[in-house]
């Protein structure tokens, strides 16, 4: 090869070297994305808001029992159905009860004869007082007895003890049934009880000489976007001896639009810290949101949604409960870093994950 093609050959792999360096690299200035999973302060599962499995149940029930044995005669009412106090739900064949009482009061008629002509001869001195008491006695009894009788017939009519809803029958018609055997379950869905498990960790922390209302409803999986507001009836002092929780009995509205019913499941969102004015109210996070910085000053990384990037912000820590702490120092609306804390630092980017997601 002759000098002036090695000069040529020489001149173009120059040229490429030049213009490949003044190409910008690709992805150099890409900013790495660090994933991070939040919560929004003020949101339901944020701040003094804790969340809690709730049962419903009817505001008044009862199993109805027949108070005297016999076979069923008939029934009245059918499961579902609702009924008005005093009501006549089902009743025992009466013949029975109707000989007794026939009986009963022959007897009470002869010892009431007895006695009102033993009044006149005890005055008159004809019998002794010793036989006067004896047919006083007598009188007594059979009146009892007769009054024994007519209740008992009463009793075999079966009536509705408060306003509410067949919920439940246990026996059929001309079935024999023995006293206080369950005949049907009558509950009142009038109100509905919403209970609730509260444990131990949570109750200690409930600020008692705070008598602010506090945020408190519940919601159903498969009623969307609606909540149903409560208020408190009682709540047992005593731990559960197994679970070492604390049963609280909540009061609801029954709905007029949602068919709502005893046994069904819900959860209750209790706002349980709460204070005069948001800013002071302390905000329960993970305590793995809170970290210390360089002055080992309690820190938690707050995103800017804007720029989709974290910077650290100073909180005062306060109570630990289980896993979780109170902190002072946020505000509504502050979206805070709740896993991956650890590893940002000052403006770096970060991608939310979807709730279930976890850091890498």
């Amino acid at each position: 090869m002759d000098a002036q093609k090695l000069s040529y050959i020489t001149l173009l792999l120059a040229a490429s070297v030049l213009l490949g360096a003044c190409e910008e690299p690709q992805g150099v200035y890409v900013a790495a994305s660090r994933p991070v999973k939040t919560l929004v302060i003020g949101g339901e599962a944020t701040g003094d808001t804790r969340t809690f499995p709730a049962e419903v149940d009817a505001i008044q029930k009862a199993d109805i029992s027949f108070r005297v044995s016999g076979k069923i005669h008939n029934i009245f009412v059918k499961e579902g159905e609702q009924v008005k106090k005093g009501q006549l739900l089902a009743e025992l064949d009466p013949t029975d009860f109707e000989i007794t009482l026939k009986d009963r009061k022959a007897s009470y008629d002869t010892a009431k004869a007895n006695y009102d002509r033993a009044i006149d001869l005890v005055e008159k001195g004809a019998i002794s007082k010793v036989d006067h008491d004896n047919l006083r006695a007598k009188y007594h009894t059979a009146k009892a007895s007769l009054q024994s009788a007519e209740q008992d017939l009463i009793y075999t009519k079966l009536k509705a003890n408060f306003d509410g809803y067949i919920a439940k029958r246990y026996v059929e018609n001309f079935e024999e049934v023995v006293l206080s055997k369950k005949i049907f379950a009558l509950e009142d869905v009038s109100s509905l009880k919403i209970i609730i498990d509260v444990p131990e960790s949570i109750m200690i922390a409930i600020d008692k000489s705070n008598n602010r209302d506090r945020a408190l409803y519940v919601k159903f999986d498969t009623i969307k976007n609606k909540q149903f507001p409560l208020k408190y009836r009682e709540a047992a002092i005593k731990a559960d001896p197994a679970t070492k929780t604390f049963k609280i009995t909540l009061e609801m509205t029954a709905s007029e639009k949602f068919n709502i019913l005893p046994g069904m499941t819900g959860t209750v969102f209790a706002e349980m810290f709460a204070s005069e004015s948001a800013a002071d109210t302390p905000v329960t996070l993970p305590a793995s949101a809170v970290i210390a910085n360089s002055d080992k000053q309690a820190t938690v990384w707050i995103v800017d949604e804007k720029t989709m990037t974290v910077n650290p912000k100073k909180v005062t820590p306060g109570l630990m409960i289980g896993s979780n702490m109170q902190v002072d120092g946020l505000n509504p609306g502050d979206r805070v870093v709740i896993a991956g804390a650890s590893f940002l630092r000052n403006d770096m980017k970060v991608t939310l994950l979807q709730t279930g997601e976890q850091p890498e």
